[in-house]
């Protein structure tokens, strides 16, 4: 019997995806450093070329790019962290994260909550 934990699928497909979305509205829209954007994101310079370059991050990212609603809450998230050059990182992720499994639920995906979903509907 294999047990699959909500959170993995997310760490290896949607994290990722979230990443590099936020990666390109960092350096493009706010010109923020590769090196920055790293330290902004919690991960290391190369992680960000590679997201740059779509080596990373590239298999759900179309999907959640064309869910303008969620789209903005990216730009929002970004935007406040390049300003304030801080946040709680964890909290952004798993605010981005809840709402992308909304949105791959509405293009077909089948996924299990997380104990923060859980949380935020009670």
């Amino acid at each position: 019997m294999s047990l699959r934990l909500p959170c993995e699928f997310s760490v290896k497909e949607i994290l990722p995806a979230i990443r590099s979305l936020m990666a390109e509205k960092l350096i493009k829209d706010y010109n923020v450093s590769e090196y920055r954007t790293a330290s902004l994101l919690g991960v290391t310079p190369a992680a960000v070329s590679n997201y740059m370059k779509s080596k990373r991050g590239s298999s759900m990212k179309k999907i959640l790019q064309s869910d303008p609603e969620f789209m903005s809450l990216v730009t929002n998230l970004s935007e406040s962290l390049s300003t304030s050059g801080k946040g709680n990182l964890s909290a952004i992720y798993c605010i981005l994260c809840s709402n992308s499994k909304r949105v791959l639920t509405r293009n077909g995906y089948t996924l299990s909550s997380c104990a923060y979903e859980n949380a935020e509907k009670s």
